[in-house]
């Protein structure tokens, strides 16, 4: 796969070692080489920042609606042990309590009331009292090798939902916890466990066969309704409907194996986004069917002269029972392509081509989780996690004409395509004016990067519960970049299978995470 050619920096590199977003998604926090930073997520604003001198920490996890943040220490100088949770109070600008066990914590996951505590091959659930005040070791359940820490967690008042890795690999284990409580309704402290601590204090009430190789990923929608897996192999995303552990969507990210950073499912459940080493966020539409998609294409293919996807239906119709799972699989519907990191100057000799410059930065990296290396990263390793976020945007005012409104949105867009580069600094905005008053809510995603990027994208297509405007520049991709869908693509299965920038648009681009200015 040939990417675009890295641009030539003397930037220094993140100090960010790991991302983590709250239950709501609403903040995130930094693990940095010197300490931390919890961040809102839009508009993005620091809104706490505490720094150790030689202290790095590997995982930090802000608590809803309460100063409590629950750190982990990890490489190159880990401010506290690996296996200890610390219990911080920001108010009093010091940690409470401390959580031990015989191992390395390899993730936390956290409600109002509730501390999950990921183990390599554990999972331990603590209760809490209000405000994080108060805290009890509950149980522990069993679970197959999980060396990324993968639990998902519901977190909207009366959910109920616990998924995590099964004792088989591919498996996920489904735990209904006692409904969360409105905050108003929280005890100050929580009464002592009744039962042996070091057991499952609820039964598992569905096991899921989720893959047939062990977990990459886990997510679910607040609720819990929803969860979301991928394995290993990073191919396939399969949606599932917890109440009867029934296979709701498969969504094929690509054919290529990868390594799936996050998934993130919309609070309504009507759209799903996930990330990976290949530098791309995919978005799939849920509520769209196959049917649906499908009339899409076709009006948009016959006004090119392409042959229409219900043609092309037709065509493999008897063919159907004889093909493999790959062509019934439903591809993303948008698709954003991160633009790669730029490496260090000083580290690139200057006699060379800018294609073999990136060659020799990607070279240099160092692998590894926690480890600080000066080589810059590649877009492979920048690690991204996305977060759903509503926006008050401007209707947009137009003509529209017998195609609808993407005619116009393809006029636009060409005006705007030589705008998007410049909106890539550091700092900036897109801003575009529209004569419209009328103000409407729509969904967008914000892309986050251990390098310290974050990107706000609008979607043109139905995942944005309201569309992008119509409108169409997009930059950051490596082509495709005026957010348009490539005239001549064919699509075979439902949904997109290239990787370039399609119905989706880069609004906003900021940096975050310097040490020179958080």
């Amino acid at each position: 796969m040939n990417l675009a050619a890295h641009l030539i920096s003397d930037e220094k590199r993140s100090p960010i070692l790991g991302l983590q977003l709250n239950c709501t998604g609403t903040s995130f926090a930094t693990a940095t080489d010197q300490g931390w930073a919890v961040y809102r997520t839009h508009p993005l604003q620091s809104t706490s920042q505490r720094e150790f001198a030689n202290g790095s920490l590997r995982l930090v996890l802000p608590l809803e609606l309460s100063n409590i943040l629950f750190l982990v220490g990890g490489p190159p100088s880990p401010l506290y042990p690996p296996n200890k949770v610390m219990v911080w109070d920001d108010h009093l600008g010091q940690a409470v309590c401390e959580l031990e066990f015989g191992e390395e914590v390899k993730g936390l996951a956290a409600r109002r009331d509730r501390l999950v505590v990921v183990l390599k091959k554990r999972v331990v659930l603590f209760v809490l009292g209000k405000g994080g005040l108060g805290i009890w070791r509950e149980g522990v359940y069993d679970t197959t090798n999980n060396p990324k820490g993968l639990v998902a967690l519901g977190t909207e008042t009366g959910s109920t939902l616990l998924a995590f890795p099964g004792r088989q690999p591919g498996q996920v284990q489904i735990v209904n916890l006692p409904p969360l409580t409105a905050p108003h309704e929280m005890s100050p402290l929580p009464p002592a466990p009744s039962h042996d601590p070091t057991s499952a204090p609820y039964p598992s009430v569905s096991i899921i066969l989720a893959h047939t190789t062990s977990l990459a990923a886990l997510s679910c929608t607040p609720s819990g309704g929803l969860l979301a897996t991928a394995s290993s192999k990073g191919t396939l995303i399969r949606v599932w409907d917890t109440s009867h552990a029934r296979l709701v969507k498969e969504l094929r990210r690509g054919s290529d194996e990868a390594q799936v950073f996050g998934i993130a499912i919309r609070t309504d459940g009507e759209a799903v986004a996930v990330s990976s080493d290949k530098g791309t966020v995919h978005v799939w539409d849920l509520k769209m069917t196959k049917e649906d998609y499908q009339k899409k294409r076709s009006a948009s293919a016959s006004s090119m002269g392409e042959v229409t996807e219900t043609t092309r239906s037709k065509q493999f119709s008897m063919l159907k029972p004889y093909l493999p799972k790959y062509f019934s699989s439903e591809w993303s519907h948008s698709q954003f392509r991160l633009p790669p990191p730029a490496p260090t100057a000083s580290r690139l000799p200057f006699s060379l081509s800018s294609s073999t410059a990136a060659a020799a930065g990607a070279s240099a990296l160092s692998s590894g989780v926690g480890s600080v290396s000066t080589a810059p990263p590649t877009i492979e390793d920048d690690v991204c996690i996305c977060a759903w976020i509503k926006v008050e945007t401007e209707v947009p005012v137009g003509p529209a004409d017998a195609s609808g409104s993407s005619t116009a949105g393809r006029s636009d867009s060409s005006s705007r395509s030589n705008t998007s580069a410049t909106t890539m600094g550091k700092g900036s905005a897109r801003s575009i004016p529209s004569p419209s008053g009328e103000k409407r809510i729509e969904h967008q995603l914000v892309a986050l990067t251990h390098s310290g990027r974050w990107f706000r994208i609008s979607l043109l297509g139905g995942g944005g519960g309201g569309g992008g405007g119509g409108g169409g520049g997009g930059g950051g991709g490596a082509k495709g970049g005026t957010g348009e869908r490539l005239k001549g693509v064919k699509d075979d299965a439902f949904g997109l299978g290239r990787d370039s920038t399609t119905d989706c648009r880069l609004e906003e681009y900021r940096q975050f995470g310097k040490q020179d200015g958080w």
